[in-house]
């Protein structure tokens, strides 16, 4: 085989009842010729062995296995990043259904355009296998916008290899959040993203899912400290800041090792002191809401809100 035009990074982690669905779907890509499949299992039953070598087996050329200790997602991510072969990378959770023309849309659009990341819509279904659920819009790209949100999601990205020499790799120390602050980094770089038309894929929103069963409190300090990082200090709650901080929020961990913010973003301090007044911001923002919930108008203008969206 030639060298492949997309590398496909997968964890796995106590997926076995997933895999065999996932790999199937793999070969239904109008894509899969043009691709190699990256495995990262994360300490493998058995069983999940049996299946993955089973589709290496099959397809030899087109399947990369590495096994390891239990890690983070984005340590996983970043090693599959590091083998990879390919010039685009896809980021897919077994545990998410991507149609079969997806990758081709998303490699064609990269290769046709400048951006560094594609993105696109998808349905939030509340179980795996779902096809009905609500779907997810995501906007037209804005640098400005994306340096504050996380407005495309994580499940379904294709982006240049080449990423991490300018931002870097996921931070390995985020066990929930590594995708959104690699979002907010490359926006914060400026390397430009893009939206392609139609529905991606089925993301499996449930406290069961891959890559959301962390759960929780630990998800919310991770996206505090993100927004910590990026100076999204209208975002941040209060009474969060102290548990947050007990992350690194000047540097990023890359394959054991730590990297100062400052080496990946010149003129990081500039960058944050200029996003100091939204410490202000931020504060009338959660007294007005403190305000209304007090009033008991919160859950009201949430609904009057959602409705005329």
């Amino acid at each position: 085989m030639s060298a492949p035009r997309l590398s496909v990074l997968t964890s796995v982690y106590r997926g076995e009842e997933y895999l065999a669905a996932y790999c199937a779907q793999v070969e239904q890509q109008t894509l899969f010729p043009e691709l190699e499949v990256i495995f990262v299992c994360n300490e493998p039953s058995a069983k999940e062995r049996q299946l993955v070598q089973a589709f290496q087996t099959k397809h030899p050329e087109r399947v990369q296995v590495i096994e390891v200790p239990r890690e983070t997602l984005g340590a996983s991510w970043n090693r599959a990043w590091a083998a990879a072969r390919a010039p685009l990378l896809a980021i897919w959770n077994i545990d998410d259904c991507r149609v079969p023309d997806s990758l081709q849309r998303q490699v064609e659009a990269m290769t046709g355009n400048d951006w560094a990341l594609c993105y696109g819509d998808y349905v939030s279904v509340p179980r795996y296998g779902a096809q009905e659920g609500e779907r997810r819009h995501t906007p037209a790209y804005s640098a400005r916008h994306f340096a504050r949100a996380f407005a495309q999601g994580g499940a379904f990205w294709v982006l240049r290899r080449e990423v991490s020499e300018r931002a870097g790799y996921f931070d390995e120390q985020l066990r929930v959040a590594a995708d959104m602050d690699l979002s907010l980094r490359m926006a914060a770089s400026r390397l430009p993203m893009g939206r392609v038309e139609g529905v991606l894929g089925c993301f499996t929103d449930a406290e069961t899912g891959l890559s959301t069963r962390e759960g929780g409190q630990e998800a919310v300090l991770e996206r505090t400290a993100v927004q910590l990082r990026y100076g999204v200090y209208d975002k941040v709650k209060p009474e969060l800041v102290a548990a947050a901080r007990n992350l690194r929020l000047e540097a990023v961990q890359n394959f054991g090792e730590w990297r100062a913010l400052a080496d990946l973003l010149p003129g990081y301090a500039a960058y944050l002191k200029r996003r100091k007044p939204l410490w202000l911001l931020g504060r009338l923002r959660f007294a007005l809401r403190a305000l209304l919930e007090r009033l008991g108008l919160l859950a009201w203008l949430h609904k009057r809100l959602k409705r005329e969206v």
